[in-house]
């Protein structure tokens, strides 16, 4: 008992020991540009069947909504780089610097998009100019959380980095939900006709709200007190990021990439292809219905990630995760035909709530990862470890959109139906959820690790 006590004021020590002006600023700093990520990745997604509207010439609407999906989970590969080359520089310039630069590129980057001519004007330059497009933002949101997440933890007291942890990475869920919201708006104002015709240029235009919000927020702020530590005591790292890749960091660096790759097949499970599914038939749905119905399936994922990352400050990190890898796996396939069936007869509330699970489940572990991959580095290689740690989880779970069209052509066509993909969805989410009870049981728990070491 004593020795708890011990630990606990121990722990205490570790960072500020409350909030302050500071704190919420960096709290909020990261939500938004965590949220700007989101907005601009589901806005591609749910929009998709419009997008394949004005960049590809006519054909199968499953195809081309594939040949959207493919293409954004193309330029996430990109993200990556923009985590090596801002983690890199987040750990030795700071975290501060990094955020101004990444907000900057990410908005003016994403709204670039709505400057796109379409298929009718240019043919396929404009597919080709959409590719280009993304891989910029793929790179500045790469950077994003490389020097985000690091930033408000460290600003963040010990007991509640589990409830911030969640509150950040839920800003992704927030976005998303944000975007979904919005899109309701335009269809209502414009109409699914005016959105594919011109709308959807002013829909990404929209993105430069919450950029501009958070340069604003990121331009008053200080530089965390962990890292002025480190640049005062003259232990900023050389190489931080090749550091990651040399003993006895290197297997922290691979097992934190095999967590990632199966959380990233969680979050696809839900951003791409629940819309996708809600969006084709036999769904009934208009697209309008399934985006309303879309939209309560991020507000539970929101949820979702604040309350798993709240839990694991009393569970544990490591322990809640391999718990809820458990749980996913046994009920991923009853999620999604609950979610097909309810689409398939036009029932809402059946398909509403299958979304409010998938949304909890799917998002739940990342509520975490703020605070777990801020744990899992040390504080002069934590931009880069927590960043491209982050994002090495895209190398092989970015090709989402190669792998489940795969599954529904030659394995599962029959039971997804040959217009809809449930079926292959929920085993992509069930081999995520054996990837990350992999990942967790090859990791230590973090819980009471000090941040400043």
């Amino acid at each position: 008992m004593a020795k708890k006590e011990e630990m606990g004021k121990h722990l205490e020590s570790d960072g500020p020991s409350s909030f302050s002006r500071d704190t919420v600023k960096a709290i909020i700093s990261q939500f938004l540009g965590f949220l700007l990520d989101a907005y601009d990745l589901t806005m591609i997604l749910t929009i998709a069947p419009v997008l394949a509207v004005v960049l590809f010439p006519p054909s199968s609407s499953l195809l081309a909504t594939f040949n959207v999906i493919f293409a954004y989970s193309l330029t996430i590969i990109f993200r990556p780089l923009g985590s090596a080359i801002f983690g890199h520089l987040g750990d030795k310039l700071g975290r501060r610097t990094d955020l101004i630069i990444t907000v900057l590129g990410l908005g003016i980057t994403s709204a670039l998009t709505a400057a796109l001519p379409t298929y009718a004007q240019v043919g396929i330059l404009s597919y080709i100019l959409f590719v280009i497009i993304r891989i910029g933002v793929g790179i500045f949101a790469g950077g994003e959380y490389a020097a985000g997440h690091p930033f408000a933890m460290e600003w963040t007291p010990y007991k509640w980095r589990g409830f911030i942890s969640g509150l950040v990475q839920g800003g992704f869920s927030f976005g998303s939900m944000l975007t979904a919201a919005v899109l309701s708006l335009f269809i209502s104002t414009f109409g699914v006709k005016g959105l594919e015709t011109y709308a959807w240029r002013y829909l990404f235009l929209t993105t430069l709200i919450p950029a501009v919000i958070a340069l604003a927020i990121r331009l008053s702020m200080k530089e965390t007190p962990i890292f002025s530590d480190l640049k005062a005591q003259n232990k900023i790292r050389k190489s931080p990021f090749l550091d990651l890749f040399r003993k006895p960091y290197r297997r922290d660096f691979f097992q934190v990439m095999l967590f990632m790759t199966g959380l990233f097949f969680y979050s696809y499970s839900l951003f791409a292809f629940v819309p996708t599914i809600l969006e084709h038939k036999p769904s009934v749905f208009s697209l309008s219905t399934a985006n309303h119905i879309y939209t309560i399936g991020t507000v539970a994922a929101f949820f979702g990630a604040v309350l798993f990352g709240t839990l694991t400050q009393i569970v544990g990190r490591r322990r809640l995760a391999l718990i809820w890898a458990v749980i996913t796996f046994i009920v991923s396939i009853p999620m999604y035909y609950m979610l097909m069936y309810g689409a398939s007869i036009g029932n809402v509330a059946i398909a509403t709530i299958a979304v409010i699970i998938i949304g909890i489940i799917a998002q739940g572990p990342w509520g975490m990862i703020p605070i777990y991959l801020s744990e899992r580095f040390k504080a002069s290689m934590r931009s880069s470890g927590l960043g491209f740690g982050y994002s090495s989880g895209i190398f092989l779970g970015g090709w989402f959109s190669i792998y489940v069209p795969l599954m529904h052509e030659y394995l599962f066509k029959s039971i997804d139906t040959p217009t809809n993909v449930w079926f292959s969805t929920a085993v992509l989410l069930m081999i995520g959820a054996v990837i990350v009870g992999i990942g967790q049981y090859l990791g230590p728990e973090t819980l009471g690790t000090r941040l400043s070491e």
